[in-house]
């Protein structure tokens, strides 16, 4: 019985430390401060047009997104069907996924204006914002620059950026041009909420 007393208190004594720990996975200080590139990137179809990232419902319906699924927003005629696959074909912000109400991922397409080899690629895409990947993964249909989940602090907002990369030459795609498909996962709601609970300790 005072065993199993004893392993109670343990137990509950355990619980307490791990509920007052904060968790560190969200600590601001593994989020490097944006690129210059970067920052110019954003601002130009966020700070700029004073949409707000992530953005909020008003914004995405004035981008003339629709809701297509209980966690996602997507323009009309956004993508190209090829077989079973989908390659998202309109400039811009196309699409915002909800995964709950603390995540979310915005998504941000270039077009260029020719068909892009693997290594000019990464190189255009490392230049235009920042330096963050030094190799990629490569399939018939998509290239993913890596590492993948670079975070980043752009202003007030604390992101994971990863881009993936269709029509490049010689890949599997009907694609007529190179499409550089930008997404910004937000979890600046859970750096906050970080630093709350450090303040409060």
């Amino acid at each position: 019985m005072i065993r199993r007393i004893f392993l109670l208190v343990t137990s509950g004594v355990l619980l307490l430390s791990a509920a007052e720990q904060c968790p560190d996975h969200y600590n601001p200080k593994w989020f490097e401060e944006a690129s210059d590139e970067l920052v110019l990137l954003l601002d130009e179809y966020f700070t700029d047009r004073n949409i707000s990232l992530p953005p909020t419902l008003p914004e995405l319906q004035k981008e003339g997104m629709i809701k297509v699924s209980a966690q996602r927003y997507e323009l009309p005629h956004a993508t190209r069907h090829y077989r079973e696959l989908a390659f998202p074909i309109r400039p811009g912000l196309w699409r915002y996924e909800r995964f709950d109400r603390h995540v979310s991922t915005t998504h941000l397409l270039i077009k260029e204006p020719e068909k892009l080899s693997e290594i000019r690629a990464i190189n255009t895409y490392n230049d235009l914002l920042g330096a963050y990947w030094g190799d990629y993964t490569v399939t018939g249909y998509r290239m993913r620059l890596s590492p993948e989940d670079t975070r980043i602090r752009y202003r007030d907002s604390y992101i994971e950026l990863n881009v993936d990369i269709y029509g490049l030459k010689n890949d599997a795609t009907p694609l007529r041009y190179t499409y550089a498909d930008i997404l910004i996962r937000d979890y600046s709601r859970q750096v906050n909420a970080f630093m709350r609970c450090e303040e409060e300790k």
